[in-house]
Order: C-alpha cells, then structure tokens, then sequence
C-alpha cells in the first residue's frame, strides 16, 4: 500500500459508489481496471489489492496435468501500475504430476509491472494438524479500510485489533464479495492473495502521517483454501530501524489456521508540504 503526501486529504474523502462490481473487463486479451481497482493514495494507479487478485486468477487459469493446490506465491511490484488495461504473460517454468512452477508477468506499455512466481503441489491425503479456531467478529467492529478504497463496496472487513491509528499488532477479518471479472466470483485463492495485503494496514509500528511505507513484496504460503466467506488476517511488524521493515501475517479461517504472508515495507520520511 503506497503512502503519498496527498493522503491526509484522502483519508476524509468519501469515495462514490463505483456502478460496478467486477475488477476488470477483458478487452482485446487485456484486463482493464473497472473503477473498483482505483488505488486509495493515488488515483491513477491500481491499487496493490487488485493486481494479487489478477495475478491469482491467471495462477488458477492456467492448467495442471493433475489437481493441485497452490502452496506458495511470491509477488514483486516492479514498478507502479496504471489505471490502463494490463497485458499478461504465463509461462510454465517447472511441469510435472507433483509439482507444478508458473511464472506471471503483468505488462503495460511493454514493460512489466508485476511478476509473480507460483508454486503448485498435487493434492493428496495426509496426516492433519490441530489450529486453534477463532470465532467470526462482531458485525458492529469498524472497518479497516474507512472508506478510502473503493475496493470497500465489494470487500467487507471486521477490524478486530490494531489499524493505522493503533501501534502494534492487529487483527482484521476480510469477505470479498464481488467478481474478478464479469460472471467470474472471486474464488478462494483470489480472497487469499487480496488479503496477503492487508496486513501493512493491520499492524502498524509509525505513523502515517511522518512515515509513507510501500510495499515492495508479497509472500504467500498455504497449507489449504479457506473455507467459508471470511479471512482473519493477524498481523505484526518489525524493524532494524534501517527503513526496512517486515510485515508477518498469519492468515486463517473459523477451522483454523491455513497459511502464512509475508511483505517487505520501504520506509521514507515524509517531507513537509
């Protein structure tokens, strides 16, 4: 999520409501944002939620020789993405009846934005561990996003701990409700990738209005899908003080625990405007 200068007077803005509940219209083979994939800081760019949900979508598009789980996603924002239609690319790096690695490339204007590799592992029976179940919020808790992001009229959140405005650790639960495209829900592992980047707003450890803190990476880790509508992200940062930090999210569901997302924060110190 990258923090500009211009956010103290997005922070209060009301966002209208998008006629739309779809991220994207395939155009010519290229996914144009519909206004849900506006990016809260900046509105020309897409938000960092909507491309994870698009790089998982080609990850679940593309076939396997055998029914398989993706176990591991690893994401890199190369450079800022427009709020222009993406170009795609992917490859099958690795194929096999055990393992399966993809690499997804989003493009615009020639130069890639985005990449991601995947992991895919065949799915199988297995000895199970016991997690610790969490029961579903509330419905009064407040929302984690306050209305900066119009993602907020597809995406319902229950911010059970923490938040930008609260130092420490935080826990949010997320329900992704809309379509990745037109007639095309939003799936389980799509829910799985939007959430992974959530947790930089969970957990917070500066504040907002001296520090910006962008995110640069995601890593996604997954035993299993999520059962059920809910996500609970619960989320820590930490820091050297070297304007690195590490964000470690522990997702899960009401069953229990189900994986792990990691993201790399750049941290800079805002100027005065």
């Amino acid at each position: 999520m990258a923090r500009r200068p211009s956010e103290s007077r997005l922070m209060n803005a009301e966002v209208s409501r998008p006629l739309v509940r779809h991220i994207y219209d395939l155009v010519d083979g290229a996914y144009a944002p519909t206004a849900l994939a506006t990016g809260p800081w900046d509105r020309r760019l897409q938000s960092g939620v909507v491309l994870n949900a698009l790089i998982a979508h080609l990850i679940e598009q593309a076939p396997s020789p055998v029914p398989m789980v993706t176990s591991r996603l690893l994401l890199d924002m190369m450079k800022p993405t427009l709020m222009a239609p993406v170009e795609t690319r992917v490859s099958v790096l690795r194929e096999g009846k055990r393992l399966q690695l993809l690499d997804v490339e989003l493009i615009q204007d020639g130069a890639t934005t985005a990449r991601a590799s995947a992991l895919r592992i065949r799915a199988g029976e297995s000895p199970a561990t016991d997690a610790p179940r969490h029961p579903l919020p509330p419905a009064d808790l407040p929302s984690l996003n306050g209305g900066r992001s119009p993602l907020q009229h597809i995406n319902e959140t229950r911010l059970e701990s923490g938040g930008l405005e609260v130092p420490g650790p935080g826990v949010v639960w997320a329900r992704m409700t809309g379509e990745i495209l037109p007639g095309v829900p939003i799936s389980p592992f799509v829910q799985l990738a939007m959430a992974a980047d959530f947790g930089s707003g969970t957990s917070s450890f500066v504040d907002w209005r001296e520090w910006s803190f962008a995110n640069v990476d995601i890593s996604l880790h997954l035993t299993r899908m999520p059962q059920g509508e809910w996500v609970r992200i619960a989320a820590e940062t930490g820091s050297a003080g070297n304007g690195i930090a590490i964000v470690h999210s522990t997702l899960a569901d009401e069953q229990g625990e189900l994986g792990h997302a990691h993201q790399t924060l750049f941290l800079d110190k805002r100027k005065s405007e």
